[in-house]
């Protein structure tokens, strides 16, 4: 490190790393999610966790090793008290993964919104079946949504109007008529210029008056999602037959441009002040088929739609940039978009007007018939639900573990468990990574030392790899099955930075040609950090904190390398000119522009002291 660098940047490195394992699961779209576990007699919980066939066999020695280093006593149903806390074990998860589908399903039966029929009503007419077309991305040559045709949308002009209306009622709705303790909103995302209701409780708030959008959003579901999704999707799963499709949740969302005025510059500062425009960040929803329908006419808006993350795939592996890459809409009003949940995806920025949506998350669960067919066993819960339950738990599950070490050995399995569940998750090998190395941080400061090598020993593993190695190997998994993940570039890099420290802290027997190419690595992947946030911000996607914190730690990693021309290079891409005073109050920001503004304050006290070394050299000798 040169001279002069202050300790706040060390913590800074750590610090940006964190992430947040709250978002739901992902698959990689080249192979469809099986919905079918096997399931046991007993009445206890009974998963099918042997691992799916897959070419990776790489990845398959990869968790033998985590497996012996940490996990070997968890995969077992073995609860004796001379083992950790029985909260860690797989059985225990299990039952939580069923216990949470089994409460899903209640509540969503208690709501005003119907099932799939378990058997085709001989009534249904066929004739008005939805007709849709795949939606092939021309720069990666594969289907990554349908869309319904021209000919059949979803809902007609007057049915918009009817919902549309009855939306803008609930907004309106005097709290004093008794009403206040209908649902509220559990929207993940919220932000200013962001609007929504539950359509459940639009539906419940109406029946006050009249059944008329009662019976049209059955008729919507019923007779249009319903067929439409079941026969796209679900009738593609392994037995199929087994399952129903029911509505998650529902929300009818406004995107207002003009409410959303946050300003942006290059990743959250800058001279240039725009619109940031009201939309959606990246992330995957928690069901198994999203369903989005505009509700009014492009010209009364600019911007929006749904872009998805892996359309940035010829830029990642080839570099080419297409100017047909746009994020995807409806064909128009009343007409539709759907995907596979699991897909990352962002609602593209909605620069001015106002857009309306209603977004329909359907899941799966067993049909009662099937349930009846095997009285002395649980429902079957579908194998991505396991997956995408597993990791967004993950973290308030395992806090009720007695003690830290426990705590994040039970972050680990629930990840490790995922990627049973579904192997090509990239989005569980980087959690399990990071989880990784938070517990060689978490042996390190039980042992005082740093050193993977003092680690093992104080912990008797002196047999097995450390987990520092591993979580990077984790890391490098990751990017195989999620190449356009901006976040997992920059873990990465982080990690892998660590690593190389830690062999040169050692005197590692690592050649030099092999420390050569790990610091190459770094460089490449805080680049494709930097490289994927910038071509979704140019998508319309909120990555702005993203962005700037890739662009920190990468400036810190060449700082340090006394490659100060380099870092002010890559610094000056986030830091405003020091004559901008477009930044605003805290009581201005909401959270995601607050933590922006906290590394573009950070990034600035380092661009200050790169600048200083450059024009006094002898600082750094």
């Amino acid at each position: 490190m040169s001279p002069g660098m202050s300790p706040l940047f060390l913590f800074l490195f750590l610090f940006t790393c964190i992430l947040n394992e709250n978002w739901a699961f992902h698959i990689h779209y080249h192979f469809r999610p099986s919905l079918s576990l096997a399931s046991s007699a007993s009445a206890s919980p009974s998963l099918d966790l042997t691992p799916s066939t897959s070419p990776e066999a790489p990845g398959r020695a990869l968790l033998e090793r985590i497996d012996q280093l940490i996990l070997s006593p968890l995969l077992t149903d073995d609860q004796s008290t001379s083992q950790p806390s029985p909260l860690l074990y797989r059985r225990k998860i299990l039952e939580n993964i069923h216990r949470d589908h089994e409460r899903d399903v209640r509540w969503a039966k208690a709501a005003s919104l119907p099932f799939e029929r378990e058997a085709e009503d001989e009534n249904t007419d066929k004739c008005n079946r939805i007709q849709y077309e795949y939606i092939e991305d021309a720069t990666i040559n594969t289907a990554i949504a349908i869309r319904t045709n021209k000919s059949t949308p979803l809902l007609h002009e007057n049915e918009i109007e009817l919902l549309r209306r009855a939306c803008e009622s609930y907004w309106n709705r005097p709290l004093d008529e008794g009403n206040e303790t209908l649902g509220k909103s559990s929207f993940t995302y919220q932000r200013k210029g962001n609007s929504e209701a539950h359509l459940s409780d639009i539906v419940k708030y109406t029946r006050q008056f009249n059944n008329e959008i009662s019976s049209l959003v059955n008729e919507l579901l019923l007779n249009r999602v319903y067929p439409w999704v079941h026969e796209a999707y679900l009738s593609k799963e392994e037995d199929a037959n087994h399952f129903q499709l029911y509505v998650y949740d529902s929300l009818f969302i406004r995107y207002n441009a003009t409410e959303s005025n946050i300003p942006l510059g290059n990743g959250g500062g800058g001279s240039q002040e725009r619109n940031a425009g009201a939309g959606q960040p990246l992330h995957r929803d928690l069901g198994y088929v999203s369903v989005n329908i505009m509700l009014n006419p492009q010209h009364e808006f600019e911007g929006g739609g749904t872009f998805f993350e892996n359309q940035l795939l010829p830029v990642v592996q080839a570099g080419i940039k297409s100017e047909e890459m746009q994020p995807l809409k409806p064909l128009g009003p009343g007409h539709a978009l759907a995907h596979f949940s699991n897909i990352r995806h962002a609602g593209a920025a909605t620069y001015s007007g106002v857009r309306d949506i209603l977004v329909i998350f359907l899941a799966a669960t067993e049909k009662k018939k099937i349930q009846a067919t095997y009285p002395s066993r649980l429902r079957r819960v579908p194998r991505w639900e396991c997956n995408a339950r597993m990791k967004s738990t993950a973290r308030s599950y395992c806090s009720e573990c007695s003690n830290i070490q426990d705590q994040i050995k039970c972050r680990i399995l629930h990840h490790r468990l995922a990627i049973d569940q579904l192997f090509d998750d990239g989005e569980a090998w980087h959690y399990m990574g990071m989880a990784l190395m938070d517990y060689h941080d978490h042996l390190a400061l039980s042992s005082g030392s740093s050193s993977c090598n003092d680690v093992l020993v104080s912990a008797n593993l002196t047999e097995v790899p450390c987990a520092l190695e591993l979580a990077v190997s984790s890391l490098n998994e990751a990017v195989k099955h999620t190449p356009c993940d901006g976040r997992l570039y920059n873990n990465l890099g982080i990690a892998s930075e660590r690593l190389l420290e830690h062999y040169l802290n050692v005197n590692s027997v690592q050649s030099n040609s092999s420390m050569e190419q790990l610091g190459e690595k770094i460089q490449s992947a805080y680049r494709k950090s930097i490289t994927v946030h910038s071509e979704c911000r140019q998508m319309g996607c909120d990555v702005g904190s993203d962005y700037a914190s890739a662009c920190l730690n990468f400036g810190l990693h060449l700082s340090k390398l006394d490659m100060f021309l380099d870092a002010v290079n890559v610094l000056s891409r986030v830091v405003p000119p020091s004559s901008d005073s477009s930044a605003m109050h805290d009581n201005e920001m909401d959270s995601e522009a607050w933590a922006r503004q906290r590394v573009i304050n950070d990034a600035t006290s380092l661009l200050a002291f790169c600048k200083r070394q450059i024009e006094n050299p002898s600082l750094c000798h």
